[in-house]
């Protein structure tokens, strides 16, 4: 009885083995690849070239997977380095059943020849300098589901013209952005709440830039060197003005400062060349060493009681016909008389 049971046991043992394989055979049957024309695959990709099976949807437009080095860290995939030829580039969603949730620092810097480039829905992390001096790159397309664009991630992408930042994004970091001297427009979200320090340095043909209320914070330099930028309205949700935030923004010619406003910093508007006349809100308490130096047209700006410091030099080769308004028994008149400064009581 024993053996006939052991008999029986494995015959069915046997059948279904039989079954998982034929279920696993109708789960993936074979294909032929239209990438390298490699024939009998079976797998999720070809074996010869990386191309995605015909039912591996999302990334039935990606590049080969053999343009990327990936590792495979807590169940998800990490992109570490781009090897591909460049031009359009569209990196996949999966690698081995893995969802690519990250790429890394530094993967595709320093790519000369890419063109354009795809992020799938399943990035959340964009690291450190990941593209960093892509100097063809003229397009992104950055997903919903990124929630982190590290340090210096675009910078030195000289050809980028422009840049859809998603709204799941919290902070702009430092440099992010910084030597795209072909950016001309950004859009930033309302979910952003600092734009990080040197976030858009020397992105010298941005003309305009809208800041959502929901920042608080510009940063040290944030804006320096954009050279083309004519107006920026900053929102009442801002408490600090970077130092150097908007310094040599040459053809700056208006600039509106809410009441929200604590401080101006040093040199934070040094340099702005074309601009003509500036409204402090009485919000603000101090501002900043040179802030408003080399303003070379210079020739009205209006200082409220609330402002207790004025920093050395803060209007120092303004235009000749600059005149402050200040108010009598104010901290702005005395800083006026001391240094000799044209003011007009109001």
């Amino acid at each position: 009885m024993h053996k006939m049971f052991k008999q029986a046991l494995s015959a069915l043992l046997s059948l279904l083995m039989f079954f998982s394989v034929c279920a696993g055979i109708a789960e993936n049957p074979a294909w032929d690849c239209p990438g390298c024309e490699r024939k009998g695959n079976t797998g999720n990709y070809c074996g010869g070239c990386g191309y995605p099976a015909p039912w591996m949807e999302s990334d039935a437009n990606a590049s080969p997977e053999t343009d990327f080095e990936y590792k495979i860290e807590d169940g998800n995939a990490i992109i570490t380095k781009y090897t591909g030829p460049g031009g359009d580039v569209v990196i996949p969603k999966t690698r081995d059943g893995y969802s690519v949730v990250i790429i890394e620092q530094y993967a595709f810097s320093e790519c000369g020849s890419l063109t354009s480039v795809t992020i799938p829905d399943s990035v959340t992390y964009i690291g450190v300098a990941a593209f960093y001096e892509c100097s063809s790159l003229t397009s992104v397309t950055i997903p919903d589901s990124v929630i982190y664009i590290g340090y210096c991630a675009f910078q030195e992408c000289s050809s980028l013209t422009s840049v859809t930042i998603p709204n799941s994004v919290t902070s702009i970091e430092y440099g992010a952005f910084s030597g795209c001297s072909s950016l001309t427009s950004v859009t930033i979200p309302d979910s952003v709440t600092s734009i990080g320090d040197g976030a858009f340095y020397k992105c010298s043909s941005l003309t305009s830039v809208m800041i959502p209320e929901s920042v608080t914070s510009i940063g040290e330099g944030a804006f320096y060197e954009c050279s083309s930028l004519t107006g920026v309205t900053i929102p009442n949700s801002v408490t600090s003005i970077g130092e150097f935030a908007f310094q040599e923004c040459s053809s700056l010619t208006s600039v509106t400062i809410p009441n929200s406003v604590i401080s101006i910093g040093v040199q934070a508007f040094s340099g702005c060349s074309s601009l003509t006349s500036v409204t402090i809100p009485n919000s603000v308490k101090s501002i900043g060493e040179y802030a408003f130096s080399r303003c070379s047209s210079l020739t009205s700006v209006t200082i409220p009681n609330s402002v207790t410091f004025i920093g050395e030099n803060a209007f120092s080769n303004c235009s000749k016909n600059l005149v402050i308004q200040v108010s009598k028994g104010s901290y702005a008149l005395d800083y006026c008389k001391q240094l000799g400064l044209s003011y007009r009581i109001q």
